[in-house]
């Protein structure tokens, strides 16, 4: 089983029944629906369509709602503008549309930059690819912005916009999050990604309103700017999860600084036990070419081997031109990266929430390894105390048994897990031991084969983990517990 997830963002050239069902056959664990992109009611019939193919794959499927975020973009405009070296650009803040754009002016959705903005300040368009200087801004809100294109190029609509070094004033969770918040609960995703977070304060608001609808939905903390460097211990103990967001952050921050800070962030996450996703333009030449270059292998295999947990594919799966094919080349370089030489040795540590669970997970892996179990398997109602096994990096291959479909869909981002559904009894040994038979029944494991169980207590799932035990299957197939 190939431990890193793949994380595929499903847009206009993935979205279809045909393609989208070949994208989960071919290794997408995670679909992200990318809420910066469409109405929230828009996404409603494409939960319902990657919902629908369970039962065709035999397993679950996970579903990462990211939010629009406090990220400027560019307005909506009609085809495709080519901006050149040295051109005059005016740009019209607080406009959203713009049907007459052309090669100088340009929309900007939001209203304050052109009150933030001051001569001489650099504006990114397109993850950097296109760079302006501001020659004049009015320092008042909804004005018009000129500006000299230094790195010219294509653009489009609802592009990303840059400005580093300026302090933009928007909320972390602006109106559009909240819908975008409300419908990904109501329509049952499974993970929640706050978008451009920059302290540990702007992730709140996404918590209280999972808690507030009563739900268990982890939430993603997108690193992708520098202040989130500057408070990352904070934000990391406060999140479920991270994504190092390299598209933004690398136009933040020098270039050349991205590779340190995404090693720092994954090592803070795997202390924590925490899931660490890496993003952004991993394939990015398999948007329009069937192949990627040697540069992009490197780079997927290296975040993997440095600790990463999943790697995510964006534009080349949401509006590529091959996206089977990226999806994959991306399945294949995972499987090589898990099999070959790991250079992270970090382990969920003190940092890491739930401790007793902590204490436990790690035992069991221990055991294990001891034991020469065939496999673990550890009961779990949200996902937690699969995670912090995941965390240690077990050799042994773990299932994961809940009686709950939403934690089986979770556990679908965690690295390396297999997930059961199984019905949960009083006693915790009975649940267990219902889900070892369930196992030998499928020929997952074999008789005369140990398995290590991890378990709360009284009940199984629902309980406290508490519990390790190991069991033996013997040759008739009938379990011998607790050796």
């Amino acid at each position: 089983m190939r431990r890193t997830r793949i994380v595929a963002t499903i847009g206009p050239a993935s979205s279809g029944e045909k393609v989208l069902k070949s994208l989960l056959e071919a290794g997408v664990d995670v679909c992200r629906l990318n809420y910066s992109h469409g109405s929230p009611e828009s996404k409603t019939e494409l939960y319902e369509r990657i919902r629908s193919m369970e039962e065709a794959l035999g397993r679950p499927t996970c579903i990462l709602a990211d939010l629009p975020g406090p990220k400027l973009r560019l307005g909506r405009f009609p085809g495709v503008v080519a901006l050149k070296r040295g051109a005059r650009l005016n740009l019209h803040c607080g406009v959203e549309e713009m049907n007459d754009a052309s090669s100088s002016d340009l929309p900007v959705e939001y209203a304050g930059l052109s009150a933030e903005l001051k001569a001489g300040d650099p504006v990114l368009i397109a993850d950097g690819l296109i760079r302006l200087i501001v020659d004049q801004a009015p320092g008042t809100p909804s004005g018009t912005v000129l500006c000299t294109v230094e790195d010219g190029g294509p653009v489009s609509g609802r592009k990303g916009v840059n400005v580093p070094g300026t302090m933009v004033d928007l909320p972390a969770i602006g109106p559009n999050d909240k819908a975008a918040i409300a419908h990904a609960l109501e329509a049952g995703a499974d993970y929640i990604a706050v978008s451009y977070v920059r302290t540990p304060e702007d992730l709140q608001p996404a918590i209280d309103a999972v808690k507030a609808a009563g739900k268990h939905v982890p939430i993603v903390a997108k690193i992708e700017h520098p202040m989130a460097l500057e408070c990352l211990e904070d934000i990391l103990d406060l999140a479920d999860a991270v994504m190092v967001a390299r598209g933004d952050l690398g136009v933040e921050i020098p270039l050349e600084d991205v590779p340190v800070a995404q090693q720092h962030i994954i090592d803070g996450a795997l202390e924590r036990g925490m899931i660490v996703i890496v993003a952004t333009q991993m394939l990015e030449t398999m948007t329009l070419n069937p192949r990627p270059t040697r540069a992009e292998v490197s780079d997927i295999s290296s975040a993997i081997r440095h600790g990463a947990t999943a790697v995510m594919l964006s534009g080349e799966t949401a509006s590529g031109d091959y996206p089977l094919e990226a999806v994959q080349t991306m399945a294949k370089i995972a499987t090589a990266a898990d099999i070959g030489f790991q250079s992270t040795d970090r382990r969920p540590s003190a940092l890491a929430r739930f401790k007793a669970t902590r204490s436990v997970a790690h035992a069991g892996v221990e055991l294990a390894k001891i034991s020469e179990a065939a496999r673990i398997i550890v009961a779990t109602q949200h996902g937690n105390a699969a995670r912090l096994v995941a965390g240690y990096r077990p050799t042994t291959p773990v299932t994961a048994v809940s009686d709950r479909i939403r934690a089986a869909r979770r556990i679908q981002l965690l690295p390396g897990i297999e997930s059961l559904l199984v019905k949960e009894y009083e006693r915790g040994s009975q649940t267990m031991q219902a889900a070892v038979e369930t196992l030998v029944k499928q020929g997952t494991i074999l008789p005369g084969e140990r398995v290590v169980a991890i378990s709360g207590s009284p009940k199984a799932i629902s309980g406290s983990t508490s519990t390790v035990r190991l069991y033996k299957v013997e040759k008739d197939g009938s379990i011998r517990g607790s050796e």
